[in-house]
């Protein structure tokens, strides 16, 4: 997986690639080419605020940025910045940002905070699919090595072992076995469980 390191979100620095903005900027661009809803969601928001209490982090904790419009914000004002012309031209005035480190630690905490429930788009007049947007924002942050563990413990079993949880080929087998036989004798009948046969 991208830039394998030792760090933490509340360190200072990051140990970031040398050119993790390119890395990220060349994946959003991609990503606008290849989802059409992608880049449709990152124009068509009015800021009309329908998703904002709908949110249970944003009821929770508070705190504005854990509104979806304003989290979705957070992609927009990037976007807005290095690929659409009023961004690139009026900067700041068009709600345009440029891509720095505190941005992107900005990214992580909030694109974290999202269960990607999908209430928010539920209440969209537009049908602005927050999770998908959550999605995406996490895409780019992995791009550039930026992960949490509940989500790299997984991917690094299926790798490792070939299931999410890590257990061994044989362990698993051996439990699978074992609740086969458990079955039998509590019904009666005997199964078999045909792991690794064709059909």
């Amino acid at each position: 997986l991208p830039n394998p390191r030792q760090w933490q979100p509340h360190d200072d620095d990051w140990k970031l690639p040398e050119n993790w903005e390119e890395t990220v900027l060349e994946g959003m661009r991609d990503r606008l080419k290849k989802y059409r809803s992608f880049r449709l969601f990152m124009d068509i928001c009015v800021r009309c605020g329908a998703c904002a209490d709908k949110c249970h982090f944003f009821l929770g904790s508070g705190d504005p940025k854990n509104m979806p419009v304003l989290r979705a914000e957070l992609l927009r004002s990037v976007y807005r910045k290095n690929f659409t012309l009023a961004g690139k031209i009026f900067g700041k005035l068009a709600g345009a940002r440029d891509l720095t480190e505190d941005v992107l630690k900005e990214w992580f905490y909030y694109f974290y905070q999202c269960t990607e429930c999908r209430r928010c788009s539920v209440f969209c007049p537009y049908g602005i699919d927050m999770c998908e947007l959550t999605m995406i924002g996490r895409e780019l942050l992995n791009l550039v090595g930026c992960n949490i563990n509940w989500i790299m413990e997984p991917v690094s079993n299926c790798y490792r072992t070939g299931n999410h949880i890590g257990v061994p080929p044989d362990a698993f087998k051996a439990t699978i076995e074992a609740a086969a036989e458990e079955v039998e004798e509590i019904t009666g009948i005997k199964i078999e469980a045909p792991i690794n046969k064709k059909g």
